[in-house]
């Protein structure tokens, strides 16, 4: 078991529109029904890529099937994504504003083993280890998959040298949420690998077994976050691992929503001029 340390949390702020039907003169009960029904609330995202450069059409079209896909799997009926140029414009039941910022998360999943931070400078990161502050950090930097890099935890008390991705999201071939029947502690995310993952999954978590601490851990890494960063004891076979903590029910079904869908291609950034 892979554990979770806090909710799954996104750093994208939403601006809200409550879009009612107008209901003139009315004042009982049965129409202040109508007016909730009708309720929607609209967000505004402009898309950037994590790099340089500006996102290209297949990017945005990727971009507007995975946020559909998402809300399909979370049961937001009626949810409408529209693309214009960069700018991605989502509308969905009232009531679901907290579930907008997270279904607009990149959610990008990687697996990083974890390095001596004595390390950092044959590294090269010893500058960028050395100034990270965890407690000021207000954003994650999302940094290449086949380099080290430095990140905070999500509760931003420690900071993390970790090793190039091992394993990505893209050999997770299902995502569920599931309530910790076993200690009754909260919900959890049940990630179930694909053969080619199963079988990276079980080497690498072979090979850090081996390793005396802290570079026998494995962290759990979303949207350049570390989400957790457990000790692995032995091999990890059967293509299972599992991300949990003190979910609600809600924040799990949004994390296994994202990683199931894939990552975005780019970065959603709340319009604030909405």
């Amino acid at each position: 078991m892979l554990p979770h340390r806090k909710a799954y949390s996104a750093a994208f702020a939403v601006v809200v529109l409550a879009l009612a039907s107008a209901v003139s003169g009315c004042s009982d009960s049965g129409g202040a029904e109508e007016k909730n029904a009708s309720a929607r609330t609209t967000a505004a995202y402009t898309a950037s890529l994590a790099g340089s450069g500006t996102p290209t059409d297949e990017d945005m079209r990727v971009t507007a099937d995975r946020v559909r896909e998402r809300a399909a799997a979370l049961g937001l009926k009626d949810t409408d994504v529209r693309v214009d140029g960069t700018v991605v414009t989502i509308t969905a039941p009232h009531g679901n504003a907290d579930r907008l910022r997270r279904m607009t998360t990149t959610a990008l999943l990687e697996f990083r083993p974890v390095l001596d931070p004595a390390t950092a400078g044959q590294n090269g990161l010893k500058q960028a280890y050395d100034s990270m502050d965890c407690s000021r950090t207000t954003r994650a930097t999302p940094s290449l998959p086949a380099r080290p890099t430095v990140a905070c935890d999500g509760v931003k008390e420690q900071k993390y040298l970790l090793g190039p991705t091992a394993l990505d999201g893209a050999k997770v071939e299902s995502a569920t949420a599931e309530f910790d029947s076993v200690t009754g502690a909260g919900w959890l995310v049940d990630l179930a690998f694909s053969p080619a993952g199963s079988k990276t999954f079980a080497a690498v978590t072979g090979t850090l077994a081996q390793h005396t601490p802290p570079t026998n851990q494995f962290a759990i890494v979303v949207d350049a976050e570390v989400i957790s960063a457990p000790s692995v004891v032995s091999a990890i076979t059967g293509g299972k691992a599992q991300i949990s903590g003190s979910y609600t029910k809600e924040g799990a079904q949004d994390l296994a929503a994202a990683i199931s869908s894939g990552a975005l291609p780019v970065q959603l950034t709340a319009d604030g001029n909405g």
